[in-house]
């Protein structure tokens, strides 16, 4: 598998896209605060943070928006992956949309340097609610060169 992740790449900026923003108050109660330096840092790069990290060690998960739509669903949204204060990656290459090809489904920090993540698929046909299919990838996290870098190694298609 191809790696869109880089030793040493900064927190990408979040995308610019139309729709309402994650604060607009029907929403504001899933957004939460920055508390730690890993999620002030991406606060930091302008992206508003959703439902819980996940930790394991010193290796952390944390997902952020930079849109809703009419649900409060997020739209343009990214898992970031850190170890200790250090960025290790995203997990996907490009910002995310809920009920889209792609979509993270579930993710799974099953030790300090490996992720599971299932993914949505969706087929031409499929409702919005129902994709017909998950992608699972296994991710790892190496040092390399005192820094840490997230590796999608290979991946488990059940579509």
């Amino acid at each position: 598998m191809q790696n869109w992740n880089n030793l040493g790449q900064m927190i990408p900026n979040p995308p610019k896209i139309d729709a309402d923003l994650p604060s607009v108050d029907r929403c504001k109660d899933q957004l939460r605060e920055a508390k730690t330096p890993q999620e002030r840092s991406i606060v930091k790069a302008g992206w508003e943070l959703f439902g819980s990290q996940q930790i394991y060690d010193e290796t952390i998960v944390i997902t952020a928006m930079s849109g809703v739509d009419g649900m409060c669903r997020p739209l343009g949204y990214q898992g970031f992956v850190f170890v200790g204060k250090q960025f290790a990656g995203t997990l996907s290459p490009q910002p995310m949309n809920s009920r889209t090809d792609g979509d993270i489904s579930r993710t799974f920090l099953n030790n300090s340097s490996g992720l599971l993540i299932e993914y949505k698929r969706y087929n031409t046909n499929d409702p919005l609610c129902c994709p017909s299919g998950i992608t699972r990838v296994l991710f790892k996290i190496e040092p390399k060169n005192a820094q840490p870098l997230l590796i999608p190694v290979r991946f488990l298609d059940n579509s």
